[in-house]
């Protein structure tokens, strides 16, 4: 079945200045459903405004909406920029700012954090419950520069290897891999793997396939960033998460994304948890239920009305 084209909504854009084409974009699937969404959610409210989607990475290029004329309330969904970039500057050009990646900077009252989504390629499965799950653990993702420490957790020789505050150049990662690229079977039956980029690991189907048939996730940071694609897959698939402390933004307030410092006391969580299906399974039904009603396109699309409308009452 096609998929209705977003931009054929007359209040709907992508920015001629995003780096990408929209078609090309790992998030455009989730993009796309957030907006039809959106329109559901705000009904004949949904005509009072303009919907520019932006999406930058190291370019520096400002979206050219900013500039535009518009009878209608101009609203910017700013994906992509890992960067964290400060859209203070022109945050009075438009109505209301989501930006991605903007962690808890809100340096102007109308400028709002916006979910990161999910890669468009990654499948969903039908959902299992936890205890019906063949994998224990699931982790494969590239070794960058924040995560020499993650994988000294599980090396033998972890105490051995410099930590990530001293060495964090190509040639490092590159002999961490050489001495061993994966620690499969060290947590139950777990899938612990690591490569060096992004997507150059399991192909998109066998990735979703693996989070669909596993019952905990590890999510490290990522190259720049703690938010990234995997918090969303996971949630998505209902596994429980384990991850590196995200910022205090809606999305990851007291939700059941169990956040921890040191990775060392994370593993020991997970061998915890891998001991008590009860409380494995408790976790797993907050995470499907913080999905859909928090992070989930529709969760999201609720989250963007009521934004909007909090801007709209200061207006008055």
């Amino acid at each position: 079945m096609a998929l209705r084209d977003i931009f054929e909504i007359e209040n709907v854009f992508f920015d001629p200045n995003s780096s990408y084409e929209f078609e090309e974009l790992n998030e455009s699937l989730y993009i796309h459903n957030l907006v039809l969404e959106l329109e559901k959610e705000m009904g004949q409210r949904f005509g009072d405004f303009d919907f520019h989607i932006f999406s930058e990475h190291k370019t520096g290029k400002l979206p050219v909406s900013k500039d535009n004329k518009s009878g209608r309330k101009k609203v910017l969904l700013y994906f992509s920029d890992e960067s964290a970039k400060d859209v203070s500057s022109y945050a009075s050009n438009y109505f209301a700012i989501f930006k991605s990646y903007i962690g808890e900077k809100r340096t102007a009252e109308n400028i709002f954090p916006l979910g990161i989504g999910y890669v468009r390629d990654v499948p969903v499965f039908p959902m299992k419950e936890v205890k019906q799950r063949g994998y224990d653990v699931f982790f494969q993702g590239n070794l960058n520069k924040n995560r020499i420490d993650f994988y000294r957790s599980f090396s033998p020789h972890g105490s051995l290897l410099p930590s990530q505050r001293f060495l964090k150049s190509d040639w490092y990662r590159k002999l961490l891999l050489k001495l061993s690229d994966n620690f499969n079977g060290s947590l139950g039956n777990s899938i612990l793997a690591f490569n060096s980029g992004f997507k150059s690991g399991l192909d998109t189907a066998a990735y979703g396939k693996v989070l669909s048939e596993s019952k905990i996730i590890l999510c490290p940071r990522g190259f720049t960033q703690t938010e990234c694609f995997r918090h969303y897959e996971g949630m998505r698939a209902g596994c429980v998460i384990v991850s590196e402390r995200l910022p205090n933004i809606p999305f990851y307030r007291n939700s059941p994304i169990i956040q921890v410092r040191d990775w060392r006391k994370g593993i020991d969580i997970v061998k915890k948890l891998l001991k008590d299906p009860e409380e494995l399974h408790a976790i797993q039904q907050a995470t499907i239920q913080w999905w859909k009603e928090v992070c989930s396109e529709q969760g999201m699309a609720h989250y963007i009305y009521n934004c909007l409308k909090e801007v709209d009452s200061k207006k008055q």
